[in-house]
């Protein structure tokens, strides 16, 4: 069976590890602190993005999905589920 990763809650992790506030992320990411809210908020994150909130929080991909793992899963499908 094979779960789906809820990408932001990995962001919430990822945020906190870094130990800064919506505000410095935001800093960081030369966005507004309402889009971090909605990182943290959406299932699925494209791959810019995510590598933006790597460099943003100081982590690596891998650990940005080990973060997924440990994260609820959003859904799953059977091995037999056509794509």
């Amino acid at each position: 069976m094979l779960n789906l990763l809820h990408a932001g809650q990995a962001v919430t992790c990822a945020q906190n590890q870094a130990g800064i506030s919506s505000v410095e992320f935001a800093r960081r990411a030369k966005t507004s602190p309402q889009q971090v809210i909605r990182w943290r908020s959406q299932e699925n994150i494209k791959l810019h993005t995510i590598q933006l909130i790597c460099k943003c929080t100081g982590i690596s991909i891998s650990k940005f999905l080990e973060f997924c793992n440990q994260a609820k899963p959003v859904d799953s499908f059977d091995d037999d589920t056509p794509f």
